[in-house]
């Protein structure tokens, strides 16, 4: 339930160009990720590969992925946009 206010919320603060916006984001997929690993792993009886567990792998990607990227990308939030 707390994803449909904080998405929007990190995309918002992203299209403003706030670095909260992306710290927003790493939390949001990293404890997305938690969420589904323990559902997926802990509360599901299948054994084997399921396609939430497919799923789950993804979301972690991405977790780690923006958690390794958003350093780089934070100094560019507060850079001026550029006129075309």
């Amino acid at each position: 339930m707390s994803l449909t206010l904080l998405d929007p919320l990190a995309a918002l603060l992203l299209v403003l160009r706030r670095v909260e916006g992306l710290v927003l984001g790493c939390v949001v997929l990293a404890t997305d990720a938690v969420a589904n690993w323990y559902a997926n792993y802990l509360l599901d009886p299948a054994e084997g590969i399921t396609a939430g567990r497919i799923g789950q792998g993804l979301i972690a990607a991405l977790a780690v992925a923006l958690i390794v990227a958003a350093p780089r990308v934070a100094p560019w939030l507060h850079e001026a946009p550029r006129s075309p």
